[in-house]
């Protein structure tokens, strides 16, 4: 019980108050801004499908994903995924394979200044793709390193700890530091990205008041890779400090 009360405070308790309050702040400013027109009078998918094409990016298919929240990039089948909330599809419709279209229930009509952000966001995240962003390209080649270290690293370091093995300790510590490295390489990517959709919703005539509102959007999303990578820092300076009391 000795080593799990300052787990609780310098570790757990700082991270619930850092990853809720990440949370609240991205729910709130998506809601509000969830429900102001952004001016554009186009569909989530058409709007995503012209931003890509201005880009050069006709080879980046368009797929509709379930959930809150959810859109994605993925660099690895070209797919940017738009999620039913950022779509306001009252249920997911049919994809259509080239990418030149999906038709979904619900949609249609001007998008919201929430939904514009979202979707810019994730074109920035396609064309740092096609441009080989250096922190992206770094971001994917860890990627590895980051599954074995956050899912077998703090293992290794308890069973370190626990049967006094410290060179065992040590080398979770390390791969758990790739799964740090991680959270703090993605939050440049993540930046460039929203810096990206900024200028991709002001070439569409978002600016005054709704492009105040796309960066609001954009910076509480950011936010939670912010509280990501402080957590994460936390957990690994926690795990260092039983390794050196261990040693000690």
């Amino acid at each position: 019980m000795g080593g799990f009360l300052p787990y609780v405070l310098l570790v757990l308790l700082p991270s619930l108050v850092l990853t809720g309050w990440a949370a609240w702040r991205v729910r709130s400013t998506y809601a509000k801004w969830s429900q102001v027109d952004s001016g554009i009078n186009l569909s989530a998918f058409d709007f995503a499908r012209r931003l890509l094409d201005r880009q050069g990016l006709t080879d980046v298919r368009i797929e509709p994903t379930p959930g809150q929240l959810t859109d994605h990039y993925d660099p690895r089948g070209r797919v940017l995924r738009v999620s039913q909330a950022v779509s306001g599809a009252a249920q997911l419709g049919s994809y259509d394979p080239s990418g030149a279209s999906v038709r979904l229930a619900g949609t249609g009509g001007s998008l919201s200044v929430a939904a514009a952000a979202v979707i810019a966001h994730e074109v920035g995240h396609a064309l740092q793709d096609r441009q080989r962003d250096p922190w992206m390209t770094v971001r994917q080649a860890i990627v590895p390193a980051v599954q074995f270290g956050s899912g077998v690293g703090p293992w290794l370091i308890l069973g370190g700890v626990i049967f006094n093995a410290v060179s065992l300790a040590w080398i979770g510590l390390i791969a758990f530091g790739a799964a740090v490295v991680f959270t703090f390489v993605t939050l440049p990517v993540e930046i460039g990205a929203s810096g990206k959709a900024l200028a991709f919703v002001d070439s569409l005539g978002m600016t005054g008041e709704r492009h105040g509102g796309a960066r609001d959007v954009l910076k509480a999303a950011a936010w939670t890779y912010v509280a990501a990578a402080l957590t994460a820092l936390l957990t690994f300076l926690y795990y260092l400090m039983l390794i050196q009391g261990r040693r000690d």
